[in-house]
């Protein structure tokens, strides 16, 4: 480590420390409060011992009373305690004790009650002194306690040479339980920049405090030096009690210019005003970060850089931080690590200040990579200072009273969480909320957030409380209103079962009640698997057979067909056979029509025309009507047929019965009138001419037939 000691840094820095302020306090002006100062509180009773504040209008107002420079109040003796959270809405603020340790500082005790003071803004540019943080200078044994400095913005680019988030400049006082986080910025150098004071002097004593700031220095001349410390930038003038104790820092320090001292907890410690100061106290303190960085690795410790180390029980990082590499041939004694503790070897006259390469640093305590880990809070625990406990935070150790950095208390989100991921998330149409507000939880939050965590775990079991199961699934009962919808009703003897399961389907169930989704299904098949057809109709049949019945079976050729088609018929078939039935039926009249009438009888016709050809049709006067009544003879008749049949036999016999035979051939002369009726005296001559007739009709007959045969 090589630090350039520039001569206008170290003139001012002693008259700070010996010559009065006011020397330096002239031609400047106080910048004021934005908004109105309420000083009421004060000089209603200018000689209480006690104060109560909990407006920043009366904050703004103890800042106008120690400022004031005819008649300052320093309120020595005097406890002011803080009743609110207050937030500065980012105006202008003008700290309270812009003076110096001869005037105008704060010296009573300012007791936070641990509540927040957020949104500390100032920002100030030019040459004047001015002061910049919430307090200015606090002096002659004042005290800053129990107090949260949340979310500063503090630009000090004027004329000044201190700047800090809570002091700029503590002189003999106490600063213990505080805590600081935000941004304070230097551009133009010149400064001791802290992220909690800026500088302090003699027997101040800074203990259980800590902070989360932004530190930045970015004047890069050598002839602008700022000193930057994570906590405090810089300390001269010590006493046998000044001290850091049970502190931390967990933000980070960035600083551009290569002769700038950077520590993690104190920027330097020079004693540049005597060989025999004892040096500061730096007792059981934490750097919980890395993110520490300079134009000039050597120039960086991690806790500090003084003229006489008195650092005990101390922890670090174990590496530098990601990015930055420190060469072991420019950087031997860092072994590959910025210093924790540096012991600066100060050349006066050459303006310079190295790091004795002898010192060994391990006795100021202990490099460590987990922040985290129990033996880091137990080694600050065992060597804690009266009144100070350590507990574990987030991401490192802190105090007890630090709700900001102690982990919110996540047991109800982690029952919520636990209870929503015990869902099945498959069951919900809206689970995606539920996950994201699971997703959504920071696990980063603070004791002082504690809201913000039970505000995720309600908003866990809101989107838990309005999950909406997803429908039933309602394929089954769909497919079976299908499958009965298909069915003919007109073909069951009763359908109204399965109507009925049809119409108890309830639609508005959920996939919580999935089997009773299922039931109604089941329902809807059991009541369709109940069914009983209707019975054929068996009236064609029926017909059919009472027509076969009807017939004569003694009329046709063959019967046969006709009866194994009625013994063919089956009597237990339903409504879907009755195609079947109905060929029952056609197969009784497609064998009814096959059947053929036995032929009629022609015997009779056949003995009348024989008779009607044993006739001599010359015998008789007109043959024609036997003859007509044998040519009407129409031969292919059936039995249903036979009395046309028998008309013929009787017609050709009637013709035949009609017929009058020629009268008798006589001898000429001879009388061809029959005798009178009654003439008994003729009898026996017609009885002897009849036979002489007759025996020339047969001897005719037979000579006839005999020319018949003979032909």
């Amino acid at each position: 480590m090589k630090k350039k000691l520039l001569s206008l840094l170290l003139a001012l820095c002693l008259v700070m420390a010996l010559v009065p302020m006011t020397a330096f306090a002239e031609g400047t002006s106080v910048d004021n409060w934005d908004g109105t100062a309420d000083t009421s509180w004060y000089t209603s009773a200018p000689d209480a011992s006690e104060y109560h504040i909990s407006t920043a209008e009366q904050l703004a107002g103890l800042a106008q009373l120690v400022n004031d420079k005819a008649t300052p109040v320093l309120f020595g003796g005097k406890t002011i305690y803080l009743d609110n959270d207050l937030d500065l809405s980012g105006c202008q603020w003008t700290p309270i004790g812009n003076g110096s340790n001869f005037g105008r500082y704060f010296a009573g005790t300012f007791d936070g009650q641990y509540h927040k003071i957020t949104n500390l803004h100032h920002h100030s540019t030019g040459d004047e002194l001015i002061r910049n943080g919430l307090f200015g200078v606090v002096s002659d044994g004042g005290t800053l306690k129990n107090l949260l400095v949340i979310d500063a913005d503090i630009a000090s680019n004027d004329g000044s040479l201190l700047a800090g988030i809570l002091a700029d400049w503590v002189d003999g006082g106490t600063v213990e339980n505080c805590y600081t986080s935000g941004k304070i910025e230097n551009n133009v150098g010149d400064k001791f920049v802290g992220g909690l004071i800026g500088q302090c002097t003699w027997s101040t004593q800074v203990k259980g405090c800590g902070s989360d700031a932004t530190v930045i220095s970015t004047e890069s001349d050598e002839d602008h030096v700022d000193t930057v410390g994570g906590l405090i930038g810089q300390w001269e003038n010590s006493a046998d009690s000044s001290s850091i104790t049970d502190c931390w820092f967990g933000g980070s320090v960035s600083c551009n210019n290569i002769y700038s001292a950077v520590g993690g907890i104190l920027g330097a410690n020079f004693e540049n005003f005597s060989g025999n100061k004892p040096g500061v106290i730096i007792k059981n303190c934490i750097v919980a970060t890395k993110n520490i960085t300079g134009a000039e690795p050597g120039n960086i410790t991690w806790i500090t850089a003084v003229v006489k180390p008195r650092v005990t029980n101390c922890i670090w990082p174990d590496t530098p931080p990601d990015g930055v590499t420190l060469d072991e041939e420019k950087y031997p004694d860092n072994k590959g690590n910025y210093l924790a503790v540096a012991k600066l070897v100060v050349d006066w006259d050459a303006g310079t200040a190295s790091a004795d390469p002898t010192f060994d640093q391990s006795s100021c305590g202990t490099a460590v990579s987990n922040f985290t880990s129990a033996d880091v809070l137990a080694g600050l625990q065992t060597n804690a200072g009266a009144g100070v406990e350590w507990v574990a935070g987030i991401g490192h150790p802190t105090f007890v009273w630090d709700d900001n950095n102690i982990p919110a208390d996540y047991t109800a989100v982690d029952a919520a969480i636990a209870r929503a991921t015990a869902l099945d998330s498959s069951l919900y149409t809206n689970y995606s909320a539920v996950e994201d507000s699971i997703n959504s939880v920071d696990r980063a939050k603070s004791k002082a957030q504690q809201t913000e965590v039970d505000a995720m775990a309600k908003a866990i079991e809101d989107a838990v409380s309005v999950l909406q199961y997803k429908g039933a699934d309602y394929t089954k009962v769909d497919a079976a209103i299908d499958k009965a919808n298909a069915l003919n009703k007109d073909n069951y003897k009763d359908f109204s079962g399965v109507e009925a399961a049809v119409n108890a389907v309830v639609r508005d169930k959920n996939i919580t009640e999935q089997t009773e989704v299922d039931a109604m299904a089941k329902a809807i098949e059991d009541a369709i698997a109940a069914l009983q057809y209707k019975d054929a109709d068996y009236t064609k049949v029926d017909e059919a057979i009472a027509k076969a019945n009807a017939l004569n079976k003694d009329e046709y050729k063959d019967f046969t067909a006709v009866e194994a088609a009625v013994n063919a018929v089956v009597r237990d078939k339903n409504i879907t056979e009755q195609s079947e039935v109905d060929s029952m039926a056609k197969a009784i009249e497609d064998a009814i029509a096959a059947l053929q009438y036995k032929d009629a009888d022609y015997t009779k016709v056949d003995a009348a025309i024989a008779k009607a050809n044993a006739l001599k049709k010359d015998d008789y006067k007109d043959f024609s009507g036997v003859e007509a009544a044998v040519k009407a003879v129409v031969r292919g008749k059936n039995i249903t047929e036979q009395s046309e049949v028998d008309k013929m036999a009787k017609a050709i016999e009637d013709a035949i019965a009609a017929l009058e035979k020629k009268p008798a051939s006589t001898k000429p002369g001879t009388s061809d009138k029959s005798p009178q009726t009654g003439d008994n005296s003729n009898f026996a001559l017609w009885i002897a001419l009849l036979f002489i007739s007759g025996g020339a009709a047969i001897g005719t007959t037979a000579v006839s037939r005999k020319k018949k045969y003979n032909r």
